[in-house]
């Protein structure tokens, strides 16, 4: 089972993803949790160029996220499923979508193709969305990249394209405004039918 975490910068995607592996551990459920970009250690390397080089071509930043997700998907994620581990992953598919694709300028159903001919698309089971205006989500950030130094008007857009396209069954929106005990109740009790079901 795959279980992703998004939104923008700020909203404690990194923080649910800490409680859900304490609370995995805590049941003996085996899992394995990883970021994107990076991962494996040439995704960590992937993801240094990433985050350090200002003005990337769209496309090229499409090319570092999906060879940093290949690398993962080869190396840690179809293992860990083919040993029955959860895999949660801090950021996937649909980042790409809203970073590179929406924001990028890019064509989503272009990105789609591409996902699939490099065998990248993967659909969690469960997606949750954090989602948090970004005047609160903003200040909670004390290292900044350089997606998170970007004006208050494109993590605006961010935000309102991460409620657009997370509208399938499989994606949960969590006001994550809220005190970090109250967005992680609600994602324990997405995921528990889930983890019920062994």
């Amino acid at each position: 089972m795959i279980i992703s975490f998004e939104g923008g910068e700020g909203v404690g995607k990194t923080t649910q993803v800490k409680l859900l592996s304490s609370y995995l551990e805590k049941k003996h459920i085996p899992w394995v949790s990883i970021r994107e970009p990076g991962g494996s250690m040439i995704s960590e390397n992937i993801r240094e160029l990433f985050l350090e080089n200002n003005n990337l071509d769209p496309w090229t930043e499409i090319l570092f996220v999906l060879a940093s997700r290949r690398e993962n998907i080869t190396k840690i994620i179809t293992p860990a499923l083919s040993e029955g581990r959860i895999v949660i992953i801090d950021r996937f598919i649909e980042s790409t979508l809203v970073y590179q694709g929406i924001l990028g300028g890019v064509d989503s159903g272009a990105i789609i193709d591409i996902m699939k001919s490099t065998h990248t698309y993967m659909e969690p089971e469960v997606t949750v969305l954090l989602d948090a205006p970004v005047e609160i989500s903003l200040q909670r950030i004390r290292a900044k990249d350089r997606f998170e130094n970007l004006p208050l008007e494109y993590h605006d857009r961010i935000r309102r394209a991460f409620l657009d396209i997370c509208n399938q069954k499989r994606h949960h929106v969590l006001d994550a405004a809220r005190p970090i005990e109250d967005v992680w109740e609600d994602v324990a009790s997405i995921l528990e039918p889930f983890l019920e079901k062994g």
